[in-house]
């Protein structure tokens, strides 16, 4: 685990921490419940690459067998604080290489089906 990644982990415990505990004031604005959600699944994507059975599920369409592979490369975290509007959201991903080498920052969109986020597009380098 890189450094960038464990900052990353460190963030999200934080952040999950924070919203258990009403007296606790979040340092984090994601925008609320559902883009905190966003940004979770946008660090679920970290996680699960690799495991196509893990992986599949986060999206709306499965990525194709060339996308799987440049997600397997490279490493995503949200920047700013995602837009929520209805089953909707958008966000920007910075993106980078495995050994942290910065590869840009693309807006990505996600779709709320059912009770669960999921990644509707996701550009990459």
């Amino acid at each position: 685990m890189n450094i960038r990644q464990a900052t990353s982990f460190l963030f999200i415990v934080i952040l999950c921490s924070a919203g258990c505990s009403s007296s606790t004031p979040s340092s984090v604005d994601m925008g609320g419940e559902e883009g905190t959600k966003v940004a979770v699944l946008v660090e679920d994507i970290n996680e699960a690459k690799g495991d196509d059975k893990k992986m599949s599920p986060l999206f709306v369409t499965k990525p194709t067998a060339a996308d799987a592979k440049k997600f397997n490369q490279l490493s995503f975290y949200v920047t700013g604080k995602p837009t929520v509007t209805g089953s909707n959201a958008t966000c920007k991903v910075t993106i980078e290489k495995q050994d942290g080498t910065p590869q840009g920052v693309q807006e990505w969109s996600f779709e709320k089906i059912a009770s669960a986020w999921k990644i509707k597009s996701a550009l990459l380098p």
